[in-house]
């Protein structure tokens, strides 16, 4: 199993986005969609990317694959759908979200 394969299927077991697992590193989305595509990884952020994947940064970059990390044959990846990535700053989340809840409270109180 190849680091970038590895990076993924660890964060997916850690039912973390890749947005997520980004802010938990210090990088952007995109450089989480990088790494795990094969490209490298600055020095850097070898130590926080294990820790945030909770391994050592040697079983990181083995590639030997762990008793624990199964190869999936792409049959067992259900296809239910599709996913909508939005890439934007965080704080238009925060804003977005703070207008949903003043929303959801404004038609929960009774008039």
């Amino acid at each position: 199993m190849n680091t970038g394969t590895k990076i993924r299927y660890l964060r997916e077991q850690k039912k973390l986005s890749q947005e997520a697992l980004a802010y938990q590193v210090g990088v952007s989305q995109v450089t989480i969609g990088n790494w795990e595509q094969g490209k490298s990884i600055k020095h850097e952020y070898i130590t926080k990317l294990a820790q945030a994947l909770d391994i050592s940064i040697e079983s990181l970059f083995t590639e030997n694959q762990h008793k624990s990390m199964p190869v999936k044959a792409k049959e067992e990846y259900p296809n239910d759908g599709f996913e909508i990535i939005i890439k934007a700053p965080n704080h238009f989340f925060d804003d977005l979200h703070r207008k949903m809840d003043l929303l959801i409270n404004k038609f929960n109180t009774p008039q």
